[in-house]
């Protein structure tokens, strides 16, 4: 289902794009007096689709945001190296129950330690979908009580 976003590429100093990527968000975090991090190694220029991989980022800062509480730190960090862009987000949340990780980027699921925090459950499959655009992988790593990492590999040219 190519048909339904654009996946231009452009070549692009990726530090600089998740400078204002975190920019955007900085609204929601400083509400709950919270920060995000970005640390960049490797090569700055990529070539990928800015459009995509902003609604991507969005959607898991915007999650990691929303899962972990007041004053807790979020990183974003990206490196780039033979030719693969590699972006972690990691938050201090309050993770992902075991029995509900299997089932994360399936649609409308949600964890079952969520019922007061509000969301549609569509945006991890989104994300999913379009990192498959992307021809790219996702994967996390997540502890309860603790938080979760998520990883994501694309290639950093066409």
């Amino acid at each position: 289902a190519k048909g339904f976003v654009e996946t231009d590429n452009t070549v692009f100093n990726l530090p600089e794009f998740l400078a204002t990527v975190v920019d955007d968000l900085e609204g929601m975090v400083t509400k709950k007096n919270q920060r995000i991090s970005c640390k960049h190694s490797g090569e700055n220029m990529v070539e990928q689709s800015k459009a995509i991989l902003k609604n991507i980022l969005l959607n898991l800062l915007s999650n990691a945001s929303k899962y972990s509480d007041e004053g807790k730190e979020i990183q974003l960090n990206s490196t780039v190296i033979n030719h693969r862009v590699i972006l972690t987000v990691k938050d201090e949340g309050i993770g992902i129950p075991e029995k509900d990780q299997k089932k994360m980027f399936t649609e409308f699921f949600r964890a079952g330690n969520v019922e007061d925090i509000q969301g549609t459950g569509l945006g991890l499959s989104i994300v999913k979908k379009y990192i498959e655009l992307l021809n790219g992988k996702i994967s996390f790593l997540s502890i309860p009580g603790t938080g979760t990492e998520f990883t994501i590999e694309l290639s950093a040219e066409k």
